[in-house]
């Protein structure tokens, strides 16, 4: 059993190193080369000629820094995006805001994107689409990418204690420039919809 465990390993592993020597290698989705061997040391192509993307340790390299790049961009708003933003005042205490802002809209804390996405959650943290903050019965801050009338949009809520048992509401939305909705269209719909969940 153990004897055709390897020889099935090795027909597996000859079939893909006769593929690649053949011209035919598997890409991924990136376009990077997932069957193009290199020599651990010196990082030469052994079973192509370094063409590939992906393929050889610089290309891999020019890709993870351009990756990286990427990443520091994701703390900016999309670059196609309009913002709408406007204040206002409501009779209720900060926390009993939050809580009901939280639950219309199913925004995440941290903790519970943590247990949400796993290992993934670090890179969604980083995104402009979330945010959250809060010190409570001061201040909380709310943001996620939100399906609202049958489209997404980022939509934030900044809620801050005015005085005792009112709350100041900013809510900011971002809409694509493609939407044929107009910014202030979306606002006037998701303040009125802000308003209705705290019972205004």
């Amino acid at each position: 059993m153990k004897q055709a465990k390897y020889v099935f390993l090795g027909l597996i592993m000859m079939g893909l190193l006769s593929g690649c020597t053949g011209g035919k290698h598997v890409y991924a989705q990136n376009g990077a080369c997932l069957t193009c061997i290199n020599n651990p040391i010196t990082g030469k192509p052994l079973n192509h000629n370094g063409s590939a993307p992906g393929s050889t340790v610089e290309s891999r390299q020019a890709a993870a820094e351009s990756d990286e790049s990427w990443a520091e961009d994701l703390n900016e708003p999309r670059p196609r995006s309009n913002e709408e933003k406007i204040t206002f005042s409501v009779p209720l205490d900060v926390d009993l805001a939050f809580v009901k802002i939280k639950r219309e809209y199913g925004y995440f804390t941290e903790q519970e994107i943590r247990q949400e996405w796993g290992s993934l959650a670090s890179m969604k943290l980083k995104t402009f689409e979330y945010a959250y903050d809060a010190t409570p019965s001061v201040y909380y801050h709310m943001r996620s990418s939100t399906k609202h009338e049958g489209a997404n949009y980022i939509i934030d809520h900044q809620i801050e204690k005015k005085g005792a048992g009112e709350s100041q509401i900013i809510l900011t939305v971002w809409v694509d420039t493609r939407s044929t909705i107009s910014p202030s269209d979306v606002m006037k719909s998701v303040a009125v919809r802000t308003r209705k969940s705290l019972n205004q």
